[in-house]
């Protein structure tokens, strides 16, 4: 068989199993074309997991995205995400424990007209992005899931994820407050998909939907509640870059906020650290999600990142010059080092300084396809490790306290 790349693989994967399902809504799922186009799916996957040991499609709006590219808009494409949103499923990942029965059975379920939910299975992982309140034990010093946000959660007998489960802390969230938090739901994850989605295409971002989003994390905040309960639970190294930019602006906002910051200056903070990273949009997704160590052509390369995400921003009408300026900055450490390199004794705005912190705290609590996700103490170390060089200070002794209180 001819080997493929992710994308490639994929795209066929989809139509043999486009072609699969509509046969079996004409006929039935155990016609001979059903498993013809079942089979060639089966084995194309297999030639995937020889390089990977599950790979993942995600709707988004009326597109189908592999590793943070849309597919070609096509009419199996389409089919396959009307039969996808019919049964409610964002994401579906399959594994490479994946047996042709389990491939049967999905596609099974995908064919039913009737309101028959789709059946997880080792091989077939099903779910949503979703926001989760985490509850805390401060004995244990560890969080555990607690109730999903209404809207949010995962499929029918998936598990939460493991990594956002490690990172907690604070207190209870009491529910009374659940639907105060509303603004934080799979709803707003999705919305932030299609921006980024749309500065890929070239579109123009909507700055209005920012400015809503933002508004909505402000709503969402109590002074008595720990930022790591709102944290979107990361489900795939394919998502990191949508949930990473939410957590990125909740715990941004979040430290802000405690500071005094307020208003505007805490609306324009909000609008940097949702956009902080647009500039990733434009670096190419095998290197983004690479997971053996990095030549040093790449990492020059996806250090350019910062660099490419000023220069889209200053060229859109209505966004903040600090959501430029962060996006240029937020690998510049406290002390002037890290890149870009800026001569001149360049000091980092505050708002670039807290976003810092925020995006190296997200980053080490995420499992990426290159790292484990790093327990909480752990964590702690590397920040205050850095303290004084790498970060201010005195922002992160600010930000410990506040997502341990």
């Amino acid at each position: 068989m001819a080997e493929y790349d992710l994308h490639e693989g994929l795209a066929r994967v989809v139509a043999q199993l486009t072609a699969a399902i509509t046969n079996a809504s004409l006929y039935s799922p155990s016609h001979p074309q059903v498993a013809q186009h079942r089979d060639k799916a089966y084995a194309i996957l297999g030639e995937l997991f020889r390089d990977q040991p599950e790979v993942t499609v995600i709707v988004v709006g009326n597109d189908l995205v592999a590793a943070n590219r849309t597919f070609p808009l096509s009419s199996y494409v389409e089919n396959f995400v009307r039969f996808m949103k019919k049964k409610g499923v964002e994401r579906l990942t399959f594994t490479a424990s994946l047996s042709k029965e389990e491939l049967q059975n999905l596609i099974r379920d995908l064919a039913s007209l009737d309101a028959t939910s789709i059946r997880p299975s080792p091989g077939t992982k099903l779910g949503k992005v979703e926001v989760r309140v985490m509850q805390y034990d401060g004995q244990a010093g560890a969080a555990t899931a607690g109730a999903a946000m209404p809207g949010a959660g995962p499929m029918p007998g998936e598990q939460g994820d493991k990594a956002s489960a490690e990172a907690g802390g604070g207190t209870q969230v009491p529910p009374a407050m659940y639907e105060e938090l509303l603004a934080l739901s799979a709803a707003e994850l999705e919305h932030l998909k299609e921006l980024y989605l749309n500065v890929k295409k070239h579109r123009k971002i909507n700055v209005q939907g920012v400015d809503d989003m933002v508004k909505g994390f402000i709503r969402g905040f109590r002074q008595e509640l720990n930022p790591l309960s709102l944290l979107a639970s990361l489900k795939s190294v394919h998502e990191y870059t949508f949930t990473h930019v939410t957590n990125v602006c909740i715990l941004t906002m979040s430290l802000a906020e405690s500071l005094g910051f307020k208003g505007e200056n805490l609306h324009q903070m909000g609008v940097a650290s949702l956009l902080h990273d647009v500039g990733k949009i434009f670096i190419p997704e095998e290197i983004l999600n690479k997971a053996g160590k990095l030549t040093q052509d790449e990492r020059t390369l996806i250090e350019t990142h910062t660099v490419k995400g000023a220069r889209y921003l200053m060229g859109l009408d209505g966004i903040p010059k600090l959501a430029v300026i962060s996006a240029l900055e937020h690998h510049l450490k406290y002390d002037g080092s890290g890149y870009p390199s800026i001569k001149g004794g360049w000091r980092p705005n505050i708002a670039s300084q807290i976003i810092c912190v925020a995006d190296v705290f997200d980053a080490m609590r995420s499992k990426r396809s290159y790292q484990e996700a790093m327990p909480l103490a752990k964590i702690e170390e590397v920040l205050r490790k850095g303290s004084g060089a790498s970060f201010n200070a005195q922002l992160v002794d600010h930000f410990l306290k506040l997502i341990k209180r």
